[in-house]
């Protein structure tokens, strides 16, 4: 543990819910889980504390993932919060897409300002071309990629669980805040790996999946740990009943946990959350 906000510094309690980010949490650059990872979040399934992963992938890329992890059942949270499914069954239990007016709106806007986009539909990627950006993410997400001629068209016609804009990270730090405030109230807009903005329907955040299953399961926010590094995970670092953000991401997302840990560390940190008595 590297820096204690409030009272985090207590000692821990048994969560009824442990949620965390994929890409850049539990999973570093080198895409490969950390032994000490994969021993964590084996405490944690043993000793009956829910797991789930809270991540902008797609559900088809995320079920592989958390599979790596042994996580093959209970709920995962995917598209930035869009969607929440059952990884045993794959059911989706709740979805949250993009208005189709406001995502044909946003596909006209980063057509004029020559932006690659990634539209998601059905746990489908399509893109106009098949460009360098394209690629990457293909291959980074392990999945297929559909070619349109149109996304307008397509997505007028069947409202997206989410789209991404692609670009270079300078990029995306100079045109992030305008497209913020273009959109404020209308769409949540954010940032998730360097060369990322994600943009969702405004209910589509990760706390409020969070918030979704809570409800569903009974369990209580309270007593809900959230693990996150990316500005996208900042909801719901605030969110939880303990917010633990990796010593690795920037100064904004560490000053909304209520704990920082490296991220090597993470798996100790659910071990002894595993560990923890439910008083």
């Amino acid at each position: 543990m590297v820096r204690p906000h409030g009272d985090a510094g207590r000692d821990l309690w048994r969560p009824d819910l442990v949620a965390s980010d994929l890409d850049g949490t539990l999973l570093p650059p080198s895409l490969e889980f950390a032994p000490q990872t994969l021993a964590g979040v084996r405490a944690l399934r043993a000793a009956g504390v829910p797991f789930a992963l809270c991540t902008g992938r797609m559900l088809q890329s995320a079920r592989r993932m958390a599979a790596k992890l042994g996580a093959v059942d209970g709920p995962i949270v995917c598209y930035q919060g869009a969607l929440v499914a059952d990884l045993g069954t794959g059911e989706w239990l709740l979805h949250r897409p993009m208005p189709a007016a406001m995502a044909v709106e946003v596909v006209l806007r980063m057509r004029e300002m020559n932006r690659h986009v990634n539209v998601y539909i059905d746990d489908e990627l399509f893109v106009e071309e098949m460009d360098e950006w394209a690629r990457r993410y293909a291959e980074y997400a392990e999945v297929g990629c559909t070619v349109v001629d149109d996304l307008v068209a397509l997505v007028a016609g069947a409202a997206p669980s989410k789209i991404v804009i692609a670009t270079d990270p300078d990029d995306v730090t100079a045109i992030l805040p305008g497209l913020q405030q273009l959109w404020r109230g209308k769409l949540y807009v954010t940032r998730s790996l360097p060369h990322f903005i994600e943009v969702n329907d405004p209910q589509a955040t990760k706390s409020s999946a969070l918030g979704y299953l809570c409800e569903r399961m009974g369990w209580r926010r309270a007593r809900t740990v959230t693990c996150g590094d990316g500005l996208n995970d900042v909801d719901m670092l605030r969110w939880a009943g303990l917010g633990v953000a990796m010593a690795e991401s920037s100064e904004e997302v560490r000053r909304a946990a209520d704990l920082v840990v490296a991220r090597a560390a993470l798996g100790d940190l659910f071990a002894n959350l595993a560990a923890a008595t439910a008083d």
